[in-house]
C-alpha cells in the first residue's frame, strides 16, 4: 500500500492492461445527445480502479495511445442521477496516451518518506506494524463505542434542556468552521440552527445518559487507563516521556483524556451488561468508519 501511494506512472507505447493508466478525452451521449458530466479531456484513469461506470475501464483494455473507440453502455439501475438511471449510452473515447505503474524501490530514499532515517528496512517494517496495530486498536475501540452508544440513545429517551442543545449546536458550528473555514473569521449565526439541531439532540442526549451511567455507577476515571491512553498519544512522537510530562502538566489536556477514558468505562460497563455479537472483519473494513448514525 505506501509502495502504491508513492508509484508513479510512465509513459509507454504498449496496450493498455488493467492497472495502467490512460490519458483520455470523452464525450457521453444518450440518444445522440450529450448529458452533463458525461465529457473530459485530458482526464488520467487508472484502468481497473472502478472509478468509472461498469463496462467504461473493461473498453479500454488494450487500446494503445492514438485509438479512437465508441464504448455501448448502460448507467447502472441505482445510479445517483435520476435522469441516467438504467440509461443507454455511448462513449466516444480517444487515447492520449498509456503509463504503466512504476513501483519504488524498497531504500533508504523511501524509507526516510516515513520517517525512518536509520534501521533500513527491518526499522521500517517495525514502524509501519505498529502504526498498523494502533491505527486497528484505535478502530476498533472507536466503532466498539460508537455502536454501544447507538443502542444507548436507541434504547433512552430522555428529554433534554434546550439549553444543552443550543450549546451542541454552538459547538458543532465551530467544529465545522475550523474544518472548512480555513481559519476565516466566520460569524456563527450565519449557519442555521436547524442544520445542526437533530445531531445536537443525539449528542445532548448521549451525554446526559452517559453522565446517569456514571453518577449511578459511581464510576471515576480509571488511572491506568489514563496513562495508557496518553502513552500511545506520546508513541507518535519523537520525544514520547515530553509530551506525557506535558499532558500531566496541562489540567485542560488531562480532563480531556480523562473524560475518553471514562466513555470507554460506560462502554466496558454496558458491554458486560448486554448480549454481544461478534462479527469479523478484514483489517481494511476494520479500520473504516461505521456510516455515522441518524440522529
Amino acid at each position: 500500500v505506501l509502495r502504491n501511494q508513492q508509484a508513479s506512472f510512465e509513459v509507454t507505447e504498449k496496450a493498455a492492461e488493467d492497472g495502467d493508466q490512460v490519458n483520455i478525452d470523452f464525450v457521453g451521449t444518450h440518444k445522440k445527445e450529450a448529458f452533463d458530466g458525461g465529457s473530459a479531456e485530458g482526464q488520467d484513469l487508472v484502468l481497473g480502479s472502478n472509478s468509472m461506470i461498469p463496462g467504461f475501464e473493461e473498453g479500454l483494455v488494450g487500446v494503445s495511445a492514438g485509438d479512437e473507440t465508441v464504448l455501448k453502455l448502460k448507467f447502472p439501475k441505482d445510479y445517483h442521477s435520476e435522469e441516467l438511471k438504467g440509461k443507454a449510452v455511448q462513449f466516444a473515447v480517444k487515447v492520449n496516451s498509456v503509463s504503466v505503474k512504476q513501483m519504488p524501490e524498497m531504500n533508504e530514499d523511501f524509507f526516510k518518506l516515513y520517517g525512518v532515517e536509520e534501521g533500513g528496512e527491518e526499522k521500517f517494517r517495525e514502524d509501519v506494524q505498529g502504526n498498523m496495530e494502533r491505527e486497528l486498536r484505535n478502530a476498533i475501540r472507536g466503532k466498539v463505542k460508537n455502536r454501544v452508544m447507538d443502542q444507548l440513545f436507541e434504547l433512552n429517551k430522555v428529554d433534554v434542556p434546550e439549553a444543552l442543545i443550543s450549546n451542541e449546536i454552538t459547538q458543532l458550528k465551530q467544529q465545522m468552521v475550523q474544518q472548512f473555514g480555513g481559519g476565516q473569521q466566520i460569524d456563527l449565526s450565519m449557519l442555521p440552527d436547524d442544520m445542526f439541531k437533530d445531531k445536537a439532540k443525539r449528542r445532548a442526549s448521549l451525554g446526559v445518559i452517559v453522565s446517569e451511567v456514571v453518577k449511578t455507577e459511581s464510576l471515576t476515571p480509571n488511572e491506568d487507563q489514563v496513562r495508557n491512553r496518553i502513552d500511545e498519544i506520546a508513541s507518535t512522537y519523537d520525544q514520547p516521556s515530553e509530551v506525557v510530562d506535558y499532558y500531566y502538566s496541562k489540567p485542560e489536556l488531562l480532563s480531556s483524556v480523562e473524560a475518553v477514558v471514562l466513555e470507554d468505562q460506560v462502554t466496558e460497563l454496558v458491554l458486560s451488561k448486554g448480549k454481544v455479537k461478534e462479527e469479523k472483519l478484514s483489517y481494511e473494513d476494520a479500520v473504516k468508519p461505521d456510516p455515522e448514525a441518524e440522529a
